[in-house]
C-alpha cells in the first residue's frame, strides 16, 4: 500500500515515527507539519533539512527546543543562534558549548534578549558583569 504525506502524518502525530515512510522526512511540508504538532519530531528530519537556515526559524518559532536536533554547524554558527534566540531564548540551551562558555557571546545575547538568562551557562549565573546586566543582583 502506498501512504500519502497525510496518512503519514496521522503516524506521526500519534508517537509512532517509525511507521512513517523514509521518505517524507525529506518533505519540508510533512516535517513542518510534524515538528509544530511536536517538536521532537524534528530529530526525524533529514539531514538536508536541519542545515536549512530558513526553514529552522519555522521550526524553532514553536519550538525552541527543536534546535537540539539541527546540524551542528548551525549550532556554532554565533550570528545564526542570536536571531535564533530572538526567535526563541531557549535555543541557547542547545547552542554549541564553544558559544555558551563564551563570555562576551553571552553578554551579547543577554543585551538582545533577557528571557535568555535562564538558559546561560552555569559558569555565568553568578558573574558580576552578567547579573549587573540583567539586574538579577541583590541590592
Amino acid at each position: 500500500m502506498i501512504m500519502n504525506k497525510w496518512e503519514a502524518l496521522e503516524y506521526a502525530l500519534n508517537n509512532e515515527p517509525d511507521k512513517v515512510p523514509i521518505e517524507f522526512w525529506s518533505d519540508q511540508e510533512f516535517v513542518l507539519h510534524a515538528s509544530h504538532w511536536n517538536g521532537f519530531n524534528f530529530r526525524f528530519a533529514h539531514v538536508e533539512l536541519k542545515k536549512d537556515k530558513e526553514f529552522i526559524f519555522e521550526i524553532i518559532k514553536y519550538w525552541g527546543y527543536s534546535f537540539q536536533f539541527v546540524d551542528e554547524n548551525i549550532k556554532k554558527d554565533g550570528e545564526f543562534v542570536i536571531k535564533a534566540i530572538m526567535c526563541s531564548s531557549s535555543v541557547l540551551k542547545y547552542a554549541d558549548k564553544t558559544l555558551r562558555t563564551n563570555k562576551n557571546f553571552t553578554l551579547k545575547v543577554l543585551n538582545l534578549c533577557k528571557s535568555a538568562f535562564e538558559y546561560i551557562d552555569e559558569s555565568f549565573k553568578l558573574d558580576k558583569d552578567i547579573l549587573v546586566l540583567n539586574k538579577y543582583e541583590d541590592s
